[in-house]
């Protein structure tokens, strides 16, 4: 093979300036994310001196303080997971989500649905809120253009 045909059809100083660029980029990602390590650890050590006081202060028990966030933040996920649902399917889901729970409702004290289902109630009544108030601004809308005719 000669020389001609290993070349490959680009600049070398090209090459070596996009290589340089990449190379900045990851040095810039790598200082904010350094920075964004130390704001979280703060954060997180805030957490923690929060727990702590409500344990010993307030007596709350860690244990239960930590439970009712996690659950927290699964509700909020379960809302989340709704909100991905289109709106013609929200019913669906609705129903889907209760029919084929884990942790389906029961007993006489029970709720009568489950987180998923209350979380995608919550994004039906809000998709039905939007249409009515929709269909509100198109009726008083045709009724202008009926009194303009008249």
């Amino acid at each position: 093979m000669t020389t001609e045909q290993l070349k490959n059809g680009y600049e070398d100083e090209d090459f070596r300036q996009v290589i340089a660029e990449i190379e900045e980029a990851d040095e810039e990602a790598e200082s904010i994310m350094a920075t964004a390590r130390g704001k979280v650890s703060a954060i997180r050590t805030r957490q923690k001196n929060r727990v702590k006081i409500a344990k010993q202060e307030l007596r709350i028990p860690s244990d239960v303080l930590r439970a009712v966030l996690k659950q927290r933040k699964l509700e909020q996920k379960l809302k989340d997971l709704a909100s991905t649902v289109p709106d013609d399917l929200i019913e669906v889901f609705e129903d889907a989500s209760g029919q084929f729970s884990m942790f389906a409702p029961s007993g006489d004290d029970a709720p009568a649905e489950t987180s998923a289902q209350a979380a995608a109630r919550q994004r039906r009544e809000e998709v039905q809120a939007v249409t009515d108030r929709e269909q509100e601004e198109g009726a008083a809308a045709l009724e202008d253009i009926v009194g303009a005719v008249h």
